[in-house]
């Protein structure tokens, strides 16, 4: 066989794709992301949203990444008045596709624009970045001005890149995103930052100044060596505060003021060398606050050198927080090196957080006092260990008809328990738990308790186990008179997601329990469950289960209702068809909606929805038409062409054109029929023929008839 141009250069596909590249038009490899967008997006220009099927992601790009159905014209940087064009460039930016998104602009380059590589950079694409950056220099109308920028209200201004865009940024393991950046060129008012009515900054002091607590000290050093813009007053504190000493000699020697807040911060955050520095080479010095915090903090070389280096001092704060927190070796430092103190009853705190070498040492110390409060707090926080060294050996005491309820409040079994033993009373009073208690698995045992020895439960105890998805918890109570119907508790599940409990109410609910379970988006396993339900229990089978899951787009809810035989698929197809939205649910109703033996019914069913008003006929005909001539095939056996319109009805047929060719045989069956008043009701369908030649036959035929 001789070589072609077809075999030779056609027939491969890198080869041909440079072919391709020359010809104008949308590329053979792009089309599909196209017609994904055409056939399954539709946008409301009421709402300004784009409306999409399931199918759209996987269909646009099968390896890219998944976006949500409904969305916002600002989300993927597209015009809000009307559709954008620019949506599958757009679509394929963020989905991460940048082999797809760099053939759409190099068949269509006036989609191009900067927003593309606005939300490359917005959606952390940064491959997809820097191949639009070099296509610049090709491309002019990447660096066209952008149309949809982030508008910052108060500020009256354009902004390119939104809130919270440079904190993501610098705090990247990375510099790539900031030489991006600096190539793709930037200015102080680009980026939109958090209002602030108290702040004195300007938006780009803001932006900088909330970007540094998350930034790192890589990306930090390039950005000031990248942006002349990129500073703050507080620049030098926050650098500080962060520890990068390296910057904070480079800001030094760039002669940048700075604040006691520089000492303070990097005091307080542990960070030694900087104080050191700050100390030895600047003046604005500290405050009290420096020690303070870093004490608080359990910093305590920061505290010995500030103690020994600098005057400031620091105030009670420091011991209190030292003893608050755990820090012996430091609560031991400043009572052995300082006179500040700390507050009346600190030892009530240090008890309450569990601390017991604190309560120890301080009690050994003999000049701390503390109040009932001490052994009341540390049973709330179940630290028995405490409660026992204080009874044994302090008068205080405590609460005594209230500390069992304290423990029990906050769910610690064992310390109720000792304290029961111990002699003090149980409550009489209801307890009231909440989510975060009810998260504990010995909250189980609390529970029966408290009933065991006679008190009785909150009422909303249920509803917040629920939450907490405490299963074995909310299987007891659910033995229990409820005050919350089936539906209400698990709507509470299910907003939280709590699945194991989502799962139990869902095997013990009604239908009204399903019908609210398939309106949101379940999780596999619990789908399952609630279709194994269903097949089990045909009393709780509803039409209506059908309907809620299409207007939920629940897709596999469908398809296990539809197995099942439960809802009227013909009246939802109807909801449905023709909307770009629910190609694949209507594709999925579609089957459901023939009778097997009634085939010219199918056929008026089909044709029914063809005619549906507000609809697109393009994506309706793509639904209908392969069961339409299957239906029309199997009629076409018990219906026979008039004479005057077969011919033409068979070459439209053969032409593709089926749905004249149907009407054709709808109208010829009905002819056939004796009743007069058939012939009235054809002349609807006999107006839907397009093609004129099989029109008129029809009319004349009508005509005949009369």
């Amino acid at each position: 066989m001789s070589a072609t141009f077809r075999s030779v250069i056609l027939g491969q596909p890198e080869i041909a794709a440079i072919v391709f590249g020359y010809q104008a038009g949308l590329y053979e490899d792009v089309r599909p992301a196209f017609r994904a967008c055409e056939e399954l997006v539709e946008f409301d220009t009421c709402q300004k949203l784009y409306l999409c099927d399931a199918s759209l992601y996987k269909t646009l790009a099968p390896s890219g990444r998944a976006g949500p159905t409904r969305f916002g014209s600002s989300r993927y940087l597209l015009r809000n008045d009307s559709r954008d064009d620019r949506l599958p460039l757009h679509l394929a930016i963020a989905s991460g596709c940048v082999h797809l998104a760099t053939r759409i602009i190099q068949c269509r380059p006036d989609l191009a624009s900067e927003d593309a590589i606005l939300l490359a950079f917005i959606k952390d694409q940064l491959e997809t970045v820097e191949v639009l950056l070099d296509l610049r220099a090709t491309l002019p109308a990447l660096e066209s001005l952008s149309t949809t920028h982030v508008a910052s209200v108060q500020e009256e201004s354009m902004c390119r890149f939104p809130v919270g865009f440079l904190v993501d940024l610098l705090a990247r393991g990375d510099t790539k995103g900031l030489k991006l950046l600096q190539r793709f060129g930037t200015g102080p008012d680009d980026f939109e930052g958090r209002h602030d009515a108290q702040s004195n900054l300007t938006m780009s002091e803001r932006v900088v100044r909330w970007a540094m607590p998350c930034a790192t000290l890589a990306n930090v050093a390039l950005a000031l060596e990248l942006f002349p813009w990129f500073h703050s007053p507080g620049l030098l504190d926050d650098v500080a505060s962060k520890g990068f000493l390296s910057l904070v000699r480079l800001l030094h020697g760039r002669r940048l003021k700075c604040s006691t807040n520089a000492m303070d911060k990097a005091a307080a955050n542990g960070h030694l060398e900087v104080v050191g520095f700050l100390h030895s080479a600047r003046g604005e010095g500290c405050t009290v606050r420096a020690m303070t915090d870093a004490a608080a903090n359990g910093h305590l070389e920061v505290v010995r050198f500030l103690h020994f280096n600098r005057t400031e001092g620091c105030t009670t704060r420091a011991l209190d927080g030292a003893i608050c927190n755990g820090h012996l070796a430091i609560a031991r430092f400043l009572i052995e090196h300082r006179s500040e103190g700390a507050s009346l009853n600190i030892l009530d705190e240090a008890a309450g957080n569990g601390h017991l070498e604190i309560v120890q040492y301080l009690h050994n110390l003999g000049s701390f006092g503390c109040t009932v409060g001490a052994v009341d707090k540390a049973a709330a926080g179940g630290h028995f260990d405490v409660v026992q060294f204080l009874l044994n050996n302090r008068s205080e005491g405590c609460s005594r008809a209230d500390v069992v309820t304290r423990a029990l409040t906050n769910g610690h079994l064992q310390t109720a328990k000792s304290l029961l033993y111990l002699g003090y009373p149980f409550p009489t009073s209801e307890i009231r738990w909440y989510v975060n208690t009810l998260r504990k698995p010995e909250m189980m045992d609390v529970v029966q308790l408290l009933l065991e020895k006679g008190g009785s439960l909150d009422a909303s105890c249920i509803l917040y186990a629920c939450s907490a998805n405490h299963l074995p918890l909310v299987r007891f109570l659910h033995e229990r008179p409820c005050d919350f119907s089936g539906l209400y508790l698990i709507a509470t599940a299910m907003k939280r997601k709590a699945w194991d409990v989502t799962a139990f109410l869902l095997a013990h609910g009604k239908t009204d329990v399903l019908l609210l379970a398939l309106g949101c988006a379940l999780p596999i396993t619990l789908l399952d469950l609630v279709m194994r339900r269903l097949e089990r229990q045909p009393e709780l089978r509803d039409d209506k289960l059908l309907q809620v899951a299409l207007r939920s787009d629940n897709v596999e809810a469908m398809r296990g209702l539809l197995t099942l035989g439960i809802g009227k698929p013909r009246e939802c197809l109807v909801e449905i068809a023709g909307r770009p939205m629910h190609v694949t649910a209507s594709k999925l109703l579609l089957p459901y909606c023939m009778d097997a033996t009634k085939h010219l019914d199918n056929i008026l069913y089909l044709l029914d929805l063809l005619a549906l008003p507000n609809r697109r006929r393009k994506t309706t005909l793509q639904l209908i038409t392969s069961d339409l001539l299957d239906q029309g095939r199997k009629a076409s056996q018990t219906i026979q062409l008039a004479p005057s319109v077969a011919v033409r009805a068979s070459t439209l047929l053969e032409a593709g054109k089926v749905v004249d060719w149907a009407l054709a045989l709808v109208i010829c069956q009905r002819w056939t029929s004796d009743a007069p008043a058939a012939i009235e009701q054809l002349e609807k369908p006999a107006s839907l023929v397009q093609d004129a030649e099989l029109q008129t036959q029809l009319y004349h035929l009508l005509a005949h008839r009369s």
